[in-house]
């Protein structure tokens, strides 16, 4: 059984149907190089429920007003992309698919999604990414029992694959569960714990008390060197979908953990750091967040300026799929500052929630209305902005595009 599949909401599993987009040109001349549209934001939305679901990308012309809906205004996504697990930049979307062993580039034009190019891929299942460069993008993630990864460049899809040096697997543990993934100063930071496959002890599965990050020379893709804490799980879920970590404007990496992804129920969610300069995990730091929240997971996290950032926090002990709120705490002096009176978010785990623009924090809430909300950490002021109508079931990803 596929771990994800399992245990996610079914209203992210796609009937994959066909979905053909053909574009026609009337002039004899060479034909342009397909450009995104020159919007600044986009939402993923699905609409339906199992097994009728559909995906859309739609745009979204302001953050703080007016409606968006999908009347006139949805590039379907459904046969082409798996779900909303994409990855979003300068308007181009990136998605690898190793059930139908494709990986490809896609942009919206003329209120369709537009295939630029696909290739075969296979080679894994993938969980997270860093971005070296505009044209240099680095995935992660398992197959064959392995963890794998692929630099891709971007410009032309080409693609280099190889196997990661791991820790090997202790005794009945046989699958890894890929993090957390960022990339400073030549070296990838990849977190990952241990998972075991046997689903016949599910729900109650063993649960191995560590946690790892593999230090990763870029230019050889070689683990230089493995850090490991013990005082938590599962240092982030697949990022493809949602992120857990960042580099604030020290340079500092942050992550969170969030135990209760691979069945941990016991183990508190924790926030860690590795200084600028440094390849071990800040010994003199380690924010308990779920101490601070009664108990609250951290299934994501954003950094919004200022040594802030919010997480979208879940009740321990529910079923990935539960209700979730916002925090925002202080990750340089590892403090929670407050929760934001913003309705329960109704959504799965699986959500790009939060984007900042010019100091404030735009946050789509999936409730009775749903909502972006505009927060400005500076004022401390939360105020309600663009909506989304129209039957629309699940906001699943709000974007910046440039």
């Amino acid at each position: 059984m596929n771990k994800f599949i399992s245990t996610t909401s079914k209203a992210l599993i796609v009937l994959l149907s066909g979905f053909f987009v053909a574009a026609c040109n009337d002039d004899d001349g060479p034909t342009p190089t397909p450009e995104p549209e020159s919007g600044q934001y986009s939402l993923v939305l699905c609409v339906g429920s199992w097994p009728n679901t559909a995906y859309y990308i739609a745009d979204l012309p302001s953050l703080t007003e007016g409606q968006v809906s999908l009347a006139g205004n949805g590039a379907e996504m459904t046969g082409k992309v798996y779900a909303q697990d994409v990855i979003q930049r300068n308007g181009f979307y990136y998605h690898a698919n190793s059930g139908s062993g494709r990986f490809g580039k896609y942009h919206v034009e003329n209120g369709a999604l537009v295939t630029d190019k696909e290739i075969p891929f296979s080679w894994l299942d993938w969980s997270s990414y860093a971005w070296i460069n505009d044209q240099t993008l680095v995935i992660f993630g398992t197959g064959d029992n392995e963890g794998r990864y692929a630099k891709v460049n971007v410009a032309d899809m080409s693609v280099t694959t190889g196997t990661l040096d791991l820790e090997g697997f202790p005794d009945g543990f046989d699958t890894y569960s890929i993090g957390f993934a960022e990339y400073r100063d030549n070296k990838l930071f990849v977190g990952y714990g241990f998972m075991s496959s046997d689903w016949s002890l599910y729900p109650d599965m063993p649960v191995y008390q560590s946690l790892y990050i593999a230090v990763i020379d870029y230019n050889t893709m070689q683990t230089e060197k493995t850090l490991s804490d013990t005082r938590s799980t599962t240092p982030g879920g697949p990022t493809v979908y949602a992120p857990a970590s960042f580099i604030d404007e020290n340079n500092d990496i942050y992550f969170i953990t969030d135990p209760v992804y691979n069945y941990d129920y016991n183990s508190p969610s924790m926030v860690y750091r590795i200084k600028s300069g440094s390849t071990d995990l800040d010994a003199a730091y380690a924010f308990n967040f779920s101490a601070a929240t009664q108990n609250g997971m951290g299934p994501a996290m954003w950094h919004i300026g200022n040594g802030k950032a919010i997480v979208r926090t879940r009740v321990a002990g529910q079923s990935i799929d539960a209700e979730h709120s916002f925090s925002v705490i202080d990750v340089r002096n590892g403090s929670f500052i407050k929760k934001l009176d913003l309705p329960a978010d109704k959504g799965e785990r699986m959500v790009q929630a939060v984007i900042v623009e010019n100091g404030k924090a735009y946050i789509a809430v999936n409730a009775d209305r749903d909502f972006i909300w505009e927060y400005d950490p500076a004022t401390d002021q939360l105020k309600q902005g663009a909506e989304i109508v129209g039957g629309v079931d699940f906001v699943l990803r709000l974007e910046k595009l440039n």
